[in-house]
């Protein structure tokens, strides 16, 4: 107990002709600065004076005078008061359910038989603090002065909210020094599943345009038209802004066919078809020189997100797992190239030339698919933590439940079709037809989420100086939480890794 404390001790101990407690108070050779002789319930094998503090009982008003006969029902308000007198707590061997914080300076003492005389009885039965519901019962509070607390059994409930934690004990920053208690925690949450991306595919890329028939087209006068454009390009707009675009297809002539257009919107083009020349062979399908237009080559994949790894960390407000990272957007497909366009001649009916038909125009790639997001990591389960505290166990017992499973990774998103190409228009009369444009290639599918990392079971985890331990204190760990598999059945082999379990674990 602080000085503070003493101060109080020695102000009520020269007062025994009213308090008739002096005996009470004379300090012990190992006291020191704390409650004095007959105010330690262990110490002694009488019941202590009303004098030594704030007395507490589930069965208690909160309204009454915090007295053995009129004592106050939460641990809440005997701590309040406690602190405004400078005396320390006692408590009955019963359940609290509530959560409780401790200042700095606190002496609590539990394990008390409140139906018989409030003696101590904490080797047999303990001052129990169980909210019941999803918190961190006990928090030891930093500030000036070291705490004490004596025979009490705190216990954390089951995690229930996704990767969240359960843990019986934190002190953050505070100086304490535990004693014959026991410290349970229940088995920590499993962590959410990442979110999945679409299961229907990316969107497809458009068809390619069409070209011209030989002599498809007049002019004012009637007469066929000595060129015809090939098919217009055509373009997918995918969710991020990429693009993908097809060739265009090549010009018909009267005397020669162009090439049809590359394919744009891409790191890398498919080449478009050549057109029909003067002179020399012509083919459409595989032949040299060749006038279909190229298809597209497919989009590449999203990169496949991380699985989490590593212990996790820890800060004030408790434990904090690694979640699975995101996987990556898949890439647009590859627009196809525009097929070449077909020479004319003499062969429109009733006509001395005409122009040949014009090639039809690459089809647009596919878009790529959405990557799935990373799975959340499992809660912990640890019966003490602490963070930059000065921790002493004496003839405690610490039990760990079990780690949550880390969250799965979220499936991916497949990439969408390419669009087919356009056709190639008609001859007549004997000329050749155009050739059709290049089917585009399809997106690449989306990287499927790494999975979360599984939730450590740990009897004490700390960062700052390491937590003292002497006398018989016990301490045992859980079982750890298994890590999160991939997204889309762990297809990239990207789950994340299971928890760890041990008596104790520095943890950042």
């Amino acid at each position: 107990m602080s000085s503070g404390c003493a101060s109080f001790w020695s102000d009520i101990a020269g007062d025994c002709e009213e308090m008739l407690t002096c005996e009470h108070f004379r300090p012990t050779a190992s006291s020191g600065s704390g409650p004095h002789a007959g105010c330690v319930p262990s110490e002694s094998a009488d019941a202590v004076s009303d004098a030594c503090g704030v007395f507490v009982a589930a069965s208690g008003n909160d309204g009454s005078a915090g007295t053995k006969a009129e004592p106050v029902k939460t641990l809440t308000e005997a701590i309040a008061r406690a602190a405004d007198q400078r005396t320390a707590v006692y408590a009955c061997a019963e359940a609290f359910a509530e959560v409780v914080e401790v200042p700095a300076s606190a002496t609590l003492f539990g394990g008390l038989d409140c139906a018989n005389g409030w003696r101590w009885i904490g080797e047999e039965k303990k001052t129990i603090v169980a909210p019941g519901v999803e918190a961190i019962p006990l928090k030891l509070v930093r500030g000036e002065g070291a705490m004490r607390i004596e025979d009490f059994s705190v216990r954390a409930s089951d995690a229930q909210a996704a990767g969240s934690s359960s843990i019986a004990v934190l002190a953050a920053g505070a100086t304490v020094e535990l004693t014959r208690c026991e410290l349970i925690a229940g088995n920590g949450a499993n962590g959410a599943d990442g979110e999945d991306a679409p299961s229907e595919a990316a969107m497809q890329g458009p068809r390619g345009e069409d070209g011209a028939s030989a002599c498809s087209d007049l002019d004012a006068s009637g007469a066929p038209d000595e060129t015809l454009a090939g098919g217009a390009q055509v373009e997918s707009v995918c969710g991020d802004g990429a693009l993908s675009i097809g060739g265009a297809g090549g010009v018909g002539n009267v005397s020669n066919g162009s090439d049809g257009a590359t394919s744009q919107g891409t790191a890398e083009t498919a080449r478009g078809g050549l057109g029909e020349s003067v002179t020399g062979a012509w083919d459409c399908a595989g032949a040299e020189p060749n006038g279909g237009g190229d298809a597209g080559v497919s989009g590449g994949a999203g990169d496949a997100g991380v699985g989490a790894s590593g212990n996790g960390t820890l800060s004030a407000s408790g434990y904090a797992g690694v979640s699975g990272g995101a996987g990556g957007a898949g890439k647009p497909g590859q627009g196809g190239g525009g097929g070449g366009g077909a020479k004319g001649g003499a062969i429109c009916p009733g006509a001395a030339t005409g122009a040949g038909a014009s090639g039809g125009s690459g089809g647009a790639g596919g878009c790529g698919g959405l990557p799935g997001r990373g799975g959340g990591a499992g809660g912990a389960s640890i019966p003490l933590v602490s963070v930059e505290g000065k921790v002493t166990l004496t003839d405690c017992s610490l039990k760990a439940g079990s780690g949550g499973k880390g969250g799965a990774g979220g499936d991916l998103q497949p990439g969408g079709s390419g669009g087919v190409g356009g056709l190639g228009g008609m001859g007549v009369g004997g000329s050749n037809p155009a050739c059709d444009g290049g089917r585009g290639g399809k997106g690449g599918n989306g990287g499927p989420g790494g999975g979360g990392l599984g939730g450590p079971s740990l009897a004490i985890a700390f960062r700052g100086e390491p937590v003292k331990q002497e006398g018989k204190t016990v301490l045992m760990a859980g079982t750890p939480g298994a890590g999160g598999p991939g997204g889309s059945n762990n297809v990239a082999s990207n789950g994340g890794a299971d928890g760890v379990t041990a008596a104790e674990r520095e943890l950042p």
